[in-house]
């Protein structure tokens, strides 16, 4: 397995989850920027409300990487507003993810990573989406037993 993750984090616990599983899986990380930080959580909610059905979608500032060297992309962001911020699927919809295996882990208050699988379905032409992994308020998944089968 050649992982790299691609994560975005605003107030840093996506970052801290993707930290852990790039020390554990000895992989690089590539963290994905708005073209506009988001301010505290309850204005990046609401924004991300907005943007839903805003075209064109809102900008990043991370160039599109070259992922042909990686078998394994891992994603990871926050749930807002039941869904992965706009400008991170804009993002991942970019990427060349033909024939990779996609790891989906998310953070989130209420809402789990379920509601974003459909967006992750529609973005990731052509890959193998597998073993999502959530971290939140209202459910915590067995982060050594995901790590474990993974390895």
């Amino acid at each position: 397995m050649n992982p790299i993750i691609l994560y975005y984090s605003r107030s840093g616990k996506t970052e801290k989850l993707a930290r852990r599983i790039s020390d554990d899986l000895k992989c690089e990380m590539l963290i994905v920027e708005p073209e506009k930080a988001y301010g505290n959580y309850l204005s990046a909610v609401i924004r991300v409300i907005r943007e839903k059905s805003k075209q064109p979608p809102p900008g990043f500032i991370t160039g599109i990487p070259d992922l042909a060297s990686y078998d394994v992309v891992f994603l990871g962001f926050p749930i807002w507003a039941s869904d992965m911020p706009v400008f991170f699927a804009e993002f991942v919809n970019q990427c060349d993810l033909q024939g990779k295996t996609i790891i989906p882990f998310a953070t989130f208050g209420r809402t789990d990573i379920s509601c974003a699988a459909n967006t992750l379905a529609r973005i990731c032409k052509g890959a193998e989406i597998k073993l999502p992994f959530n971290y939140g308020m209202s459910k915590k998944d067995d982060y050594n037993n995901w790590i474990g089968d993974l390895q």
